[in-house]
């Protein structure tokens, strides 16, 4: 009985020792949207700020997005009815712009609440790799992850209004 109590406390030791291959990174990043950022600004007097969580070993992304001065109704009701969304991110070529790959939508749905100034976004635990099959990207998301670390990838918000983007901005780690 002794030696089966003990085989028990040093399996449950060693088990609470040992690094589990799901200890991931949880990386922050954020971004200052705008009418004033981009290859083909907008002068659009809406912004926003965003939060953005990668989990490194699941693949999943969370967003928390503050936006003022662009309503639901605001957004492109072309994009809402597509997998695409009215709001994803893109990787740019350079960080002065040039050619981009859309990356990951920010799906349109329950996650998007209208606020008295405008609207919020929370997405939780959004699963890159289905986002990005959904949409067709060509990105991985080894790829996503460095760019954002890289200063390519942006958040645009689409709008009919501005079907190229209304505001956006650059992700930056922090």
């Amino acid at each position: 009985m002794f030696a089966t109590k003990s085989l028990a406390l040093a399996v449950c030791i060693a088990a609470a020792a040992a690094p589990t291959a799901a200890q991931a990174d949880i990386l922050r990043f954020h971004v200052a949207l705008d009418g004033k950022y981009g290859s083909d600004p907008s002068g659009a007097p809406g912004t926003g700020e965003a939060r953005v969580l990668i989990d490194t070993a699941t693949h999943k992304v969370s967003v928390d997005l503050d936006v003022t001065g662009i309503t639901i109704d605001d957004l492109s009701d072309n994009l809402t009815q597509s997998p695409v969304g009215p709001i994803h991110f893109h990787k740019y070529a350079t960080a002065a712009g040039g050619d981009s790959v859309l990356a990951l939508p920010l799906p349109f749905g329950p996650d998007y609440q209208s606020t008295s100034g405008g609207l919020r976004v929370a997405l939780k635990d959004e699963d890159y790799d289905a986002g990005a099959a959904l949409v067709k990207s060509t990105l991985s998301f080894d790829d996503f992850l460095a760019g954002m670390k890289t200063g390519l990838i942006v958040l645009n918000i689409h709008t009919d209004r501005f079907e190229a983007g209304e505001i956006s901005g650059l992700v930056v780690p922090g």
